[in-house]
């Protein structure tokens, strides 16, 4: 048996000799220091990173001897101290402290000045211009970095203090400088919004620690808003003002009568917006405030003034619709079904339509027919989805370009925003967007923005498929707004060719319990026993059973979808055990509990506009550099670096959730039933999770886990205000976000 390492206790005073690793986005530094008692190198380990060679440190921490390291001191706390010999101060100024200054001049400072020296740039930097080299400028830049180095020491002691680890404090600084003290002191709560890794709680704990009142106005507005911001990760738009106030008075334990007089205030500065609800207000009704998080707001009254202004007009394409399907028929020896034909008309026809089916349903027929329609007519089509994945198959699947959302509206990392909006609209005669269902409604503000009169909008989707992963439920409303000319697909061709998954999947929205099917079927539920078995079944059947008998890569076709992340049979255990089983002896690294591994498939989990890598994109770790501390990762059009801060934006993904996997298309399937996910047990979840296989689909659990998700059609409502929105505009009294409620 290993013996873990005896730590004792240790405080000792030395100089920063040189440093052997350094990662300034977490603190974190490996530094050679030389004892003042022992005259001799120590390895520190700890939140260091900040600091710089040649300065010199009180520490405190746990001297321990590492296995792989050998001793090294584990620092806890440290405090920053002058240099106090010449060849400290030497080193110090000569470390890279402003640029242009190197060791050769801060000898010739030292050599001037002595011991003195750090006293003089401080309190009589004139004196420095009688160093030969020395201008001006570069005494002041001196001067401001010395001091700036002594003052960013101070706030970095003054966070620690406050119980904010080294690296927290280390981003803090980063993020405002020596102003730092000032700004958490004035208000802590800004922390939440600005600072990675400070969410609401930590910055709470540390207002109560710098005096702030329970009840005090910051602290209640800060709370409602953070409430807000939570209600909008879990896809509501909005919150009904007395569900706000009842959620924050929980969160702070405090008096609801408190929370309610800040809101029309909030509202009154522009920090949310309060509103009667959409829709008709009837003389017996009394209709209580929502509340929204600005941005949600605007971007749903945008979404449905755009649409409502795409719909006012007639379509625009010219062509001849009947005449052209039935050219597309005699040219591709189709003969198309009523339900294609209206949809095709209608997409050739309306300004804007939708079509909607399951899996089978033809609705890829449809796109390609327009495809080929409008490359006769010679007018320009444009195809889009709202991730990588679905693009590439949108354009495999018709052999037309395609691309993601964000590239066709061009976001601009530099700007903050799209380059395609009402102002500078998107080019072409017909835009077709796949993957509807995934339509957030800040991204589908932006998209309705970008389309101009004179282009014809088409919306692809699966109205039974989970909803966005961001706030809204846009295909859902626009559906149900009745206000866009829809043509829902029923009839299953690929039902003809023998698919299972297509008859499993149609069957459960109809309530219908799935079966497996026979030999050669392409549908299969094994049974387990309870959580701990399906567990060894998927490690099972995914690295011996599938490969075995249906020749698939275990590690690029075969993809482990999980209702949840936590728990037995959870993404994040199954990842681990696949990681083990199918890439194992791998450098990896460790981050928030999550492994990565070189040759890991992982998949970015937000919007990253600045390397143009998009919520749900998956990509592969080609290396991991320990001492830059930086992850490459290939994804299909390039090569992306991260820092190891950065890893956050990025799950392992030999299994990810269903929700992830929307938009997604994988050649196996391989998904857990059972009841140690019983809140996440729905026909959608179910559904979603089934159609997103397209040779083989393996479910893995128990037959109570597959009742209980077949019987339960209860998605989960959203706070979305779209679909009235939609009415409103053509009733014409329409409720704009600038209508705030009257304070009093």
């Amino acid at each position: 048996m290993t013996k873990e390492p005896v730590e004792r206790d240790v405080t000792l005073q030395g100089t920063i000799e040189r440093f052997t690793f350094r990662n300034p986005d977490t603190g974190y530094a490996v530094v050679k220091l030389v004892d003042e008692a022992t005259k001799g190198p120590v390895t520190a380990v700890g939140p260091l990173a900040e600091l710089k060679e040649g300065q010199r440190l009180v520490i405190s921490g746990k001297a321990s001897v590492h296995a792989r390291f050998g001793p090294q001191v584990k620092v806890e706390t440290y405090e920053a101290i002058a240099p106090s010999t010449e060849a400290g101060i030497e080193a110090y100024l000569g470390s890279g402290l402003v640029k242009g200054i190197g060791p050769a001049t801060a000898e010739k400072i030292v050599a001037a000045f002595g011991t003195d020296t750090l006293r003089v740039i401080e309190h009589e930097p004139e004196r420095l211009r009688s160093i030969r080299g020395l201008g001006p400028k570069k005494v002041d830049e001196l001067a401001t970095a010395v001091k700036g180095q002594k003052e960013l020491q101070n706030v970095l002691v003054f966070l620690r203090a406050h119980g904010l680890g080294g690296a927290l404090a280390a981003r803090i600084v980063r993020r405002y400088g020596v102003a730092a003290s000032a700004l958490v002191q004035a208000n802590p709560y800004r922390l939440a919004d600005d600072v990675i890794g400070v969410g609401f709680k930590i910055a709470d704990r540390l207002a109560g620690q710098l005096g702030i009142a329970p009840e005090a106005p910051e602290r209640l507005d800060a709370a409602l808003e953070f409430v807000l911001a939570q209600a909008a990760k879990d896809g509501h738009c909005f919150l009904a003002e007395e569900e706000l106030v009842r959620r924050t008075a929980e969160l702070l334990a405090c008096r609801e009568e408190a929370l309610a007089p800040r809101l029309p205030e909030l509202a009154a500065n522009g920090r949310i917006v309060r509103q009667l609800p959409p829709g008709p207000v009837l003389l017996h009704d009394d209709p209580r405030p929502i509340v929204y998080p600005v941005a949600l707001a605007l971007a749903e009254d945008g979404a449905a003034r755009s649409l409502h202004r795409l719909l006012a007009r007639p379509g625009t394409l010219g062509i001849k619709a009947e005449a052209a399907v039935a050219w597309f028929e005699r040219t591709s020896g189709m003969a198309l079904p009523d339900g294609q034909r209206q949809a095709l008309v209608r997409a050739l026809s309306e300004s804007v339509s939708v079509v909607t089916g399951g899996p089978g349903v033809g609705k890829t027929t449809i796109v390609r027919a327009l495809v080929q329609i409008l490359a006769m007519k010679q007018q320009p089509l444009l195809l889009a989805a709202p991730t990588g994945r679905a693009a590439k198959r949108l354009e495999e699947s018709t052999g037309h370009a395609a691309t993601t959302l964000h590239r066709l509206l061009e976001w601009n990392p530099m700007g903050g925003a799209f380059a395609r909006n009402a102002e500078n609209p998107l080019e072409g005669r017909l835009l077709v967007v796949d993957e509807a269902s995934m339509l957030d409604v800040q991204l589908a503000h932006s998209l309705l923005a970008a389309v101009p009169v004179g282009m014809s909008l088409v919306l692809v989707g699966d109205r039974n498929q989970l909803p966005s992963v961001g706030p809204g439920s846009v295909l859902a409303d626009v559906l149900a707004s009745g206000r866009v000319a829809t043509t829902a697909l029923t009839q299953i061709f690929r039902q003809q060719q023998g698919s299972d998954i297509v008859r499993v999947a149609h069957g459960i929205l109809a309530g219908e319990l799935p079966q497996s099917g026979g030999d050669g079927s392409d549908f299969y539920f094994v049974e387990a026993k309870d959580g701990a078995h399906a567990r060894l079944l998927i490690r099972e059947i995914v690295t011996q059973r599938i490969p075995r008998r249906f020749h698939l890569d275990p590690q690029s076709e075969v993809q482990v979808l999980c209702p949840m992340y936590r728990g037995e049979i959870g993404a994040d255990t199954l990842n681990r055990d696949l990681q083990d089983l199918l890439n194992p002896g791998q450098v990896e690294i460790e981050r928030a509990g999550k492994r990565y591994r070189i040759g890991d498939r992982v998949m970015q989990i937000k919007n990253d506009y600045d390397r143009e890598v998009w919520n749900g994109d998956v990509g592969r770790i080609t290396h991991l550099d320990t001492g830059a501390a930086k992850a490459f990762v290939r994804f299909p059009e390039r090569e992306h670096e991260y820092r190891f801060e950065d890893l956050g934006d990025l799950v392992p993904a030999h299994a990810i959730s269903v929700h992830r996997s929307q938009g997604s298309e994988y050649p196996a399937v391989v998904m857990p039933v059972t009841t140690d996910h019983f809140l996440m047990l729905k026909r959608s979840v179910l559904y979603t999770g089934i159609t997103r296989g397209k040779k083989l689909v393996v479910l893995v659990g128990t037959k109570k886990a597959l009742e209980m998700a077949v019987k339960n059609d209860d998605d989960g409502h959203r706070n979305s205000g779209l679909c009235e929105r939609l009415r409103d505009l053509l009733r014409g009294d329409g409720i704009r976000p600038e209508r705030f409620v009257d304070p009093s």
